[in-house]
């Protein structure tokens, strides 16, 4: 089956309204979903720098100093993701959170080869967020402090509370749905006409069954709008 651009600029035009109609349902139906059932999570940030006490009096070692500590931040992200750590950190908080809970709230990521990570703190509360984040800032130094004597941690930006939610992202998600029910919308139309086997084209009588059309009965619906048929009579269709 062979299917032209006429095929498929009919079948869009005669399933227009059901496609508009099943995209917006998909989209709706996605917002109410994201916006009511599913649970917001809020990110809060800090910063931390790595500082070292490298004594340097010529420009090479400032150089070597700045490498070691940005060797330093993979070392110290290490010992802060550590079971130690959280444990540490739910002290800090009074132990409202277990260790295998602040684990899977936190996470740290080094910041483009310098001497700068980060603490991101996901939660189902903004508050909460901000909080761990403030227990990380108290805790983190004195953890590195304890294992190394000539480096130490200094906080760049303190956790702030999150305004708005991280996710879900709403207008992602509509998009995303509506996209769907574009994409179903069109296939439902397209294998709906694949399946009907009535004629579709005049000329298609005469390249399926060899018969030559000697007439045929006009669409007195298109000829009933006055522009559609002052159209017929300017090009001789009506004739």
């Amino acid at each position: 089956m062979e299917i032209s651009f006429k095929d498929i600029t009919r079948i869009i035009k005669k399933n227009i309204v059901f496609i508009i109609v099943v995209s917006l349902l998909f989209a709706t139906v996605s917002f109410f979903i994201t916006t009511f059932f599913i649970p917001k999570t809020y990110t809060s940030n800090l910063k931390l720098y790595v500082e070292t006490n490298y004594k340097t009096s010529t420009a090479a070692e400032d150089y070597q100093s700045v490498n070691y500590a940005k060797n330093l931040v993979l070392t110290y992200i290490e010992l802060l993701d550590s079971n130690t750590f959280y444990s540490e950190v739910s002290k800090t908080l009074n132990e409202k959170y277990t260790a295998s809970q602040l684990k899977s709230m936190i996470s740290f990521e080094s910041i483009e080869n310098t001497e700068v990570f980060k603490a991101i703190v996901t939660s189902s509360s903004p508050y909460e967020a901000k909080n761990i984040g403030d227990a990380i800032a108290k805790t983190a130094p004195d953890t590195i402090a304890n294992v190394k004597d000539n480096a130490k941690l200094k906080i760049v930006d303190e956790a702030t509370v999150p305004k708005n939610p991280t996710s879900p992202n709403v207008t992602k998600n509509v998009l995303i749905a509506f996209a769907a029910g574009l994409i179903i919308s069109l296939i439902i139309s397209f294998v709906r006409d694949f399946l009907d086997v009535k004629i579709k084209y005049n000329e298609e009588m005469t390249t399926i069954l060899g018969l030559p059309i000697l007439a045929a009965i006009p669409d007195f619906e298109y000829f009933s709008n006055p522009k559609n048929a002052s159209k017929a009579d300017r090009y001789g269709y009506g004739r």
